[in-house]
């Protein structure tokens, strides 16, 4: 069983950290108002 190249799991900690951040701004738009 091969392992995956490094870069593949930065890669998919850096989407990870984006995907985090853009909910976290959705999350503050459209669910602050309502609290």
């Amino acid at each position: 069983m091969r392992r995956p190249p490094r870069n593949f799991l930065r890669n998919k900690k850096q989407e990870w950290e984006e995907y985090r951040s853009e909910v976290t701004a959705f999350e503050l738009k459209n669910l602050l108002p309502v609290l």
